[in-house]
């Protein structure tokens, strides 16, 4: 009986420890990361963002809020065909800020806004920069969100801007 004892307890013995080992092995709950705080617009921005997302519908542009290297390529020809191509989107209905962007082409003190224009008939992402002076350097419209193809101030927009 003393044999028998001895057994049954080192076998409740081994079983707790094997229990034990058990607990102590689940796994433990992945650490949730810190969510991203939504980027905040800058009210004057998206003033600037809608009043010349209307003027480009309504084709006609201020010409003296742009930076003196992009005026030149503000045709007539241009803006008429932009204008054709927004207009198709139908009345501006929403405005929504999507975030800054930067990249390594951009002048300092100059900052660059991506905004998502929502109109009647359809959406169009606008990407502004607006240089040190407070003048827009870089304005386009491209149907998709895209940040691999970032336009460098002054330069042409990408094939699937409008602009």
């Amino acid at each position: 009986m003393h044999v028998r004892f001895i057994r049954t307890t080192l076998l409740t013995l081994g079983i707790a420890a094997a229990l034990a080992a058990l607990a102590g092995a689940r796994p433990t709950a992945t650490p949730t990361p810190a969510p991203t705080p939504t980027p905040v617009a800058d009210p004057a921005v998206t003033k600037v963002a809608r009043q010349q997302f209307v003027a480009w519908q309504a084709g006609s542009i201020n010409k003296a809020l742009y930076a003196p290297e992009i005026v030149p390529k503000l045709t007539d020809a241009k803006i008429n065909g932009v204008a054709r191509a927004l207009a198709a989107l139908g009345p501006l209905t929403d405005t929504a800020f999507i975030g800054p962007f930067s990249a390594n082409d951009i002048p300092p003190n100059a900052h660059g806004y991506i905004y998502q224009m929502h109109c009647a008939d359809g959406s169009i992402y606008l990407w502004l920069i607006i240089d040190a002076d407070g003048k827009i350097a870089t304005i386009f419209f491209k149907d998709k969100l895209d940040i691999e193809t970032i336009e460098r101030p002054g330069t042409p927009a990408p094939a699937s801007s409008p602009f």
